[in-house]
Order: structure tokens, then C-alpha cells, then sequence
């Protein structure tokens, strides 16, 4: 017994098909194995594509800082010999001290500091 072994690739299974059915057609017009008339096969209606939803897109925030970092970064000012701008900044802020500061004030009052030289 003969084994025979085909690998055919095709988008269009019909077409596939019916060379298939050529191909094992004898020169005589007698076929090596009986093959089944093709039969057109109706692709299913195309389905609307389900929604899919757009990716997440990272949301850029503001840096947070803590008191101990606005402090530390103050107090760099003051080593530096800035007391008086920083305590102009302090006053713009209406407060006496870093302590006093609001925390929804830190972001604001760090890159004021970053202004006068301060790395924070």
C-alpha cells in the first residue's frame, strides 16, 4: 500500500478543493479515488466587529513631595545665603514658616524653591 501525503495551502478551500480533485484525476479521466462533486460553500455574513476598547493611556501627574523634603530643600537656600528670598517666598505664600504650608500648596511652593536654586 502506498501512502500519499499532500499539503496544499490555500486561502480559497473550493479552489483547494477542486485542484485536489484535478490532481488525483488519472490520464484516462478516471479519478484514484472517488471525490464528491465540490460544493460551493457560502461564507457566513460578516459580523460587525465587536467595540474594542482603546488602550490606557498613562495620565501624567505632579511630582508629590513631603514637608521633609520642602525643608530640606529650604534649608539648602539658607546654607546657600538665600534667607531673604526664601523668606519673600515664605511671604507669598502668607506663611511664616514651612510648617505652615497647606500640602495641596507643596507642588507649587517646590518648584518656586527649584527657581531659586534649591535641587528638590
Amino acid at each position: 500500500m502506498l501512502e500519499v501525503k499532500i499539503k496544499i495551502e490555500c486561502p480559497d478551500i473550493l479552489m483547494a478543493a477542486t485542484a485536489l480533485a484535478k490532481a488525483l484525476t488519472r490520464a484516462d479521466g478516471n479519478s484514484v479515488a472517488p471525490a464528491p462533486a465540490p460544493n460551493p460553500v457560502q461564507a457566513p455574513a460578516a459580523q460587525p466587529a465587536a467595540p474594542v476598547a482603546p488602550p490606557a493611556v498613562p495620565v501624567a501627574t505632579s511630582p508629590t513631595y513631603s514637608l521633609d523634603q520642602i525643608s530640606r530643600a529650604g534649608a539648602s537656600l539658607v546654607d546657600a545665603g538665600k534667607i531673604e528670598q526664601l523668606l519673600q517666598l515664605l511671604n507669598r505664600y502668607s506663611v511664616q514658616a514651612i510648617t505652615q504650608l497647606q500640602p495641596e500648596q507643596y507642588g507649587a511652593f517646590a518648584t518656586d524653591l527649584r527657581t531659586l536654586g534649591a535641587q528638590i
